[in-house]
């Protein structure tokens, strides 16, 4: 019996062009290590660290710790010096980024629907940010952070999309089994990976 519904937001809840976010979303945060980093080097350092932490995980270290070791490795700055500076952005700057995101049609309406009807509600995107990016991308979708049972993290989880290792944590963090779960997504390949592990799916993407 499916006892929880994760949500994805990319695509799925939210809608935006992709590439244009990125662009934007480096462009802003870039300069902010101008005086230690050129920004040619930082964009590249930032994709190949993003990579890392999607694409190899450290078995025992969260994305964070595998973010973090990447990133001061390949600029050879201290995790003391970097994440301030990240952190500091995602609270006063990341907000701003949200003209770029519009709403998916009635998805708001989906989520609640799931929360009334007794279900366990969660967010399946990608934990590539902090609690308070992803918490502020649940709130581009006009919906409140506070009214779902998980969101994840790039300080909480160990895997990333399409990893099996990141849908049995979102089901381990519910104290449920992947079983128990349905994952709604639009991506064929990292949404409907949850199958890997046994979980549910509903495909939101194109045919």
């Amino acid at each position: 019996m499916i006892r929880a519904i994760f949500f994805d937001l990319d695509g799925t809840l939210t809608l935006m062009d992709q590439e244009l976010f990125m662009k934007n979303y480096i462009g802003l945060l870039a300069p902010r290590f101008n005086s230690m980093i050129s920004s040619e080097k930082f964009a590249k350092q930032m994709a190949r660290s993003l990579e890392v932490m999607q694409n190899a995980p450290q078995k025992g270290k969260t994305n964070f710790q595998t973010f973090v070791e990447d990133f001061t490795k390949g600029t050879g700055l201290t995790q003391g010096t970097i994440w301030p500076i990240f952190e500091d952005f995602y609270k006063h700057e990341f907000p701003d980024l949200r003209c770029l995101v519009k709403l998916s049609p009635n998805s708001k309406e989906v989520v609640e629907a799931a929360k009334n009807e007794g279900y366990l509600v969660g967010i399946g995107a990608n934990p590539v940010m902090p609690i308070i990016a992803m918490e502020e991308r649940v709130r581009w979708a006009e919906l409140s952070p506070e009214n779902f049972d998980l969101v994840p993290s790039i300080e909480t989880f160990h895997y990333c999309k399409p990893h099996p290792g990141f849908f049995q944590e979102l089901a381990e963090n519910l104290n449920l089994e992947p079983q128990e779960c349905l994952m709604v997504g639009n991506h064929p390949i990292e949404d409907l990976a949850a199958l890997e592990v046994g979980m549910s799916t509903f495909y939101v993407g194109e045919k």
